[in-house]
């Protein structure tokens, strides 16, 4: 006698395989479309960025070349025969007076400046270290300092004139 051998139905296994992969497929695509989602994204925020610091360089492109032409805000420390005072000007031109105890007039008198949005301000600070006192410095360098903080678009130097 012949044996026929073993017959085994392989349909219900196919059955199955075919589901799995239509499965795999399935999260696949979804995979792909939210990585593609999130590159959107990332794409979008590194434009908006790029947008903001080429906005940035230009306006300190404009307060350089206004800079070579003498635009520039001066905080001087000068000396009266009765006091010191700070005298606040742009391109030369007094704009204010105060006096070196008053942090809240100086924050005041520079957030008066009637200054365009998205314009840089290059400013000095411009003293002789071998006569103005270390607490006065530090008062008016912490006035500036908060004003900078709150604006990033204002730039301060201090400029030692007693230094050779």
């Amino acid at each position: 006698m012949k044996s026929k051998g073993i017959i085994i139905e392989l349909t219900s296994l196919l059955d199955v395989i075919l589901i799995m992969l239509f499965f795999v497929m399935m999260q696949s695509g979804q995979q792909t479309e939210s990585a593609v989602k999130a590159a959107d994204e990332n794409v979008a925020a590194a434009q908006q960025e790029t947008a903001e610091m080429k906005r940035k360089a230009k306006s300190l492109a404009d307060a350089l070349s206004g800079f070579e032409g003498g635009e520039l805000y001066e905080l001087k420390i000068s000396f009266d025969e009765s006091s010191d005072v700070l005298v606040l000007s742009f391109a030369g031109q007094e704009i204010n007076r105060l006096g070196f105890d008053q942090t809240e007039e100086i924050e005041k008198a520079v957030k008066g400046i009637e200054i365009p949005d998205g314009t840089a301000v290059l400013a000095a600070v411009i003293y002789d270290g071998s006569k103005v006192l270390y607490r006065d410095m530090e008062s008016i360098r912490a006035a500036l300092d908060k004003l900078s903080k709150e604006h990033d678009n204002i730039y301060i130097g201090y400029i030692d004139t007693s230094i050779q």
